[in-house]
């Protein structure tokens, strides 16, 4: 059954906040190695931000990961998903939790859940 992606307000304001500005080196989009189960859409990619939408099938997990940059994570419903962010875990995120994610700190989201997980998650340049 489809379920239709209702963003939060926060996540509407992310998306609008920076002007469009000239691409500029930075996350490695489009030669990231695929996951399955985990799908990404590139929603702002700018010289300040680089704002992706990523959704998590039941039980799909990034493999433990770093950025060059700060990144901040906003889950765009209720769910168990695991955050793993340094030493510190998280076993149920909320629909508009920031979970914010210092540069180069080790981090995993796991969707432990029987449902589509969905995050937006905006790197800050």
């Amino acid at each position: 059954m489809y379920q239709p992606l209702l963003l939060t307000p926060f996540a509407l304001f992310l998306l609008s906040a920076a002007p469009l500005a000239a691409q500029v080196p930075g996350l490695d989009l489009a030669n990231r190695p695929a996951v399955e189960g985990i799908t990404r859409a590139t929603l702002k990619d700018d010289a300040r931000l680089t704002v992706t939408r990523v959704q998590f099938a039941p039980d799909a997990a990034e493999p433990v990961h770093t950025h060059p940059y700060d990144i901040m994570v906003v889950p765009l419903q209720d769910g168990a998903a695991e955050m793993v962010i340094g030493e510190e875990r998280k076993a149920f995120l909320s629909e508009g939790d920031v979970q914010f994610i210092p540069k180069d700190v080790p981090h995993q989201l796991v969707n432990k859940s029987g449902s589509p997980f969905v995050i937006i998650a905006v790197a800050i340049k």
